[in-house]
This record gives C-alpha cells, sequence and structure tokens, in this order.
C-alpha cells in the first residue's frame, strides 16, 4: 500500500497527464483520500489485535494483588524490579519487531510506535483505575514507565512522552506528601537500579536499539511536590 501511495499511482497518473495532455487535480486528490483510507484500515487491521492484547496484559498485571509488593526491611525501596507484565509486553514486542522487520521493514519503526503509543495509552488507563497510589505502588509504577520508556526510547513519539508526562500527574494525584518525599530521596537509587536492568536487558531487547534519547531516570522528576 505504501509503495502504491508514493510510486505507483503519481507515476501512472503523471504518465496520464502527460499523454492526454490534461490536469487531473480533483481525481488526484480523490485517489489519494481512497488510499490513505485503505492504508489506515489495514494498519489498523494489523495493531488492534496486538494492542489489545497489550491492554489486557497491562490491565491484569498492574490488578494482580503481587504487583507492588513491600520492600523487605533494610532495603531501598526503589531497589525492585520490573513487573511480570512489563517483560511480556516488551517480549510481544520483540516478536512483532521480528516479524515486521522480516516482511516489510519500512513499516518496522510505524507499528512499533504506535504500539507503543497503544502501550502508554493502556497504562494510563489502568493507573487512571487506582483508588490510591501507597510508596510500593508508586516506585513500582515509576520503574515500571520508566523502564518501558527507555528501552523503547528509539520508537518514542510526541503522543507517548505526552502521556509519559499524564502518567506521573495521575500518580502523583493518588499519592500522599510523605510518599512523594520519598521517591524524590530515593531518586538515584532508582536510577541505578535503572541502568543496571537496561545494562541486563540489552541483549534481547538489542532490536529495539536506534538512537540514545534523553538520561536514565529523567521523567520521575516530574514528581517534585
Amino acid at each position: 500500500m505504501s509503495s502504491l501511495q508514493t510510486e505507483v499511482c503519481p507515476q501512472l497518473l503523471t504518465l496520464f497527464e502527460t499523454l492526454f495532455s490534461v490536469q487531473l487535480t480533483d481525481e488526484t486528490a480523490r485517489i489519494r483520500d481512497v488510499l490513505t483510507q485503505l492504508d489506515d484500515k489495514l494498519f489498523k487491521s494489523y495493531t488492534k489485535p496486538h494492542s489489545t492484547k497489550i491492554n489486557n496484559t497491562i490491565s491484569s498485571g498492574i490488578s494482580d494483588p503481587s504487583w507492588a509488593p513491600e520492600t523487605p526491611r533494610g532495603t531501598s525501596p526503589a531497589e525492585r524490579e520490573p513487573s511480570p507484565y512489563v517483560f511480556t509486553v516488551l517480549l510481544d514486542l520483540v516478536i512483532v519487531h521480528t516479524e515486521v522487520n522480516t516482511t516489510s521493514p519500512p513499516l518496522t519503526a510505524r507499528i512499533i510506535r504506535a504500539l507503543f503509543d497503544a502501550t502508554t495509552q493502556s497504562l494510563i488507563t489502568t493507573f487512571q483505575q487506582l483508588p490510591s497510589c501507597s510508596l510500593p505502588a508508586l516506585m513500582q509504577a515509576t520503574l515500571d514507565v520508566e523502564f518501558m520508556a527507555q528501552t523503547l526510547a528509539g520508537y518514542t513519539s510526541k503522543v507517548a512522552q505526552q502521556i509519559q508526562t499524564d502518567i506521573y500527574q495521575v500518580l502523583d494525584q493518588k499519592t500522599d506528601n510523605a510518599a512523594r518525599v520519598r521517591l524524590q530521596e530515593e531518586l538515584n537509587t532508582l536510577k541505578g537500579t535503572l541502568k543496571r536492568l537496561r545494562e541486563g536487558t540489552k541483549v534481547e531487547f538489542s532490536c529495539f536499539r536506534r538512537a540514545k534519547r534523553g538520561t536514565v531516570g529523567e521523567a520521575p522528576v516530574g514528581f517534585k511536590a
């Protein structure tokens, strides 16, 4: 469809206009609109099932009673691991990346970017349903969101970045000042945790590495009271 939009149809229209000395301005616009609609329909038919699966994984993962465990005594609350649902979503995206990159490489960035947008939307929708956000939940949510954002940084978009900012605002509204202060105190530890996790998973998620963006743990600074 992309080839039809950018190469085949424009060449045919130009050839027709040249051979018959006519201008097909209106016809060209209509054809472009139809092709855009068909492209959008085909794109959604592929990405929607994946988006639905991602949404179900995130929703069930965060609603699980074991999602945000208490930190063992004597351990920093920022010293934790990403939730299981995070790895499930990322590994699903690895499979999608492999399938698309094998069959149609030009579509890889577009599809992964769209699914990343869907992922952040599912995250904020699920977090909005939380009645409140304790310190463990705040730490776990921050780690989950940041780890996914940093892993998929090469495919981020303005939409995903804005939703990520909105996620922190939603969490901030559901927590108390004591948890906010503690998060700020644990930011350096959280940054170290994220760095360790990124180094430890750089092989399994190497397909997402494109260009480095941002700095480790930058977004959570938005939690300042």
